[in-house]
């Protein structure tokens, strides 16, 4: 899909041209921004295509106070999380443009283009295309495209009772500037999946509260915590590490009888931490006296 739409102020081809230049060449891409629609090579044999959306909006996952380059870089990485979950492999975005008329907008979003650009560089994906319009507030979506291996494909499904709970990196403080920098666990996803190392596995954007609660329901099991294990920032509690969500990590579960295996072959400076264990469903959930809420759009 080409980039398309109504502004205002700059011209708006001019606008799309700075938009799109510093953009990788990525074979995946055959034809990208300046036609209708963009073309990308089929997965090779053996794989399934991954697709995954993610936007970011002012006011709800930024301010303006937030530097425009890590914007832009976050609705990418945003989208490579959910990549990493699966073990998959990104090759291209399609970045659609929301920008409000007035002001410092379209300096904003060419600034966060540019961070969305270098940060694409980076990990090696192509820009496929997009959509500009006219909108209420400023924002970015991101929509990746890539591949997976179907043999090693992970979902939020497939744990058993017994599995180990882990997860990668710290939880908690996400607002103090982790939301932007965090490090999408692409590599560590891959090789988990690759290795057949988990059961299943999803990324941390809601936070534990909400996220866990979730995968033991794709699994159809319960779980139980011990909070004096979770892996805090410092100055962070297990109330907030828990709910406060945006941590972009890899939460996943494990067989119990590999857990010491994968201690000596983490191959990774990326920490992991065990902290519980996931229960037959017809128990109830255990979690150390710890509300369990995360982070709810709608609530």
């Amino acid at each position: 899909m080409a980039f398309s739409g109504m502004m205002a102020g700059m011209d708006e081809d001019a606008r799309i041209a700075r938009w799109t230049a510093g953009w990788p060449a990525v074979p995946g891409v055959l034809r990208g921004p300046g036609d209708d629609c963009a073309l990308a090579a089929g997965p090779p044999r053996g794989c399934v295509a991954v697709l995954k959306t993610d936007s970011v909006l002012e006011g709800v996952h930024f301010t303006r106070r937030d530097p425009a380059a890590w914007v832009g870089r976050k609705a990418l990485a945003r989208a490579m999380s959910d990549f990493a979950a699966t073990g998959a492999r990104p090759v291209a975005v399609l970045a659609a443009c929301l920008l409000p008329s007035g002001g410092k907008s379209g300096a904003y979003m060419d600034r966060a283009m540019a961070g969305m650009a270098a940060a694409a560089r980076r990990w090696g994906i192509g820009l496929a295309g997009g959509e500009t319009t006219r909108a209420p507030v400023l924002g970015l979506t991101a929509s990746l495209y890539g591949w997976v291996e179907r043999k090693t494909a992970v979902a939020r499904s497939g744990a058993r009772a017994g599995d180990v709970l882990c997860v990668t990196g710290q939880l908690g403080g996400s607002r103090a500037g982790h939301h932007l920098r965090f490090e999408p666990r692409l590599a560590e996803g891959q090789w988990l999946a690759r290795g057949g190392w988990v059961r299943a596995m999803m990324d941390l954007s809601d936070g534990l509260g909400k996220d866990l609660p979730r995968l033991a329901r794709a699994s159809g099991l319960s779980f139980l915590i011990d909070p004096e294990k979770l892996p805090r920032r410092r100055g962070v509690d297990a109330v907030r590490a828990v709910n406060e969500g945006e941590d972009y990590e890899l939460l996943f579960a494990v067989a119990p009888e590999r857990i010491e295996a994968l201690r000596r072959n983490w191959p990774f400076r990326t920490p992991w931490t065990d902290f519980g264990v996931l229960l037959p469903r017809r128990l109830k959930p255990e979690t150390g006296g710890i509300p369990f809420r995360g982070y709810d759009h709608f609530a």
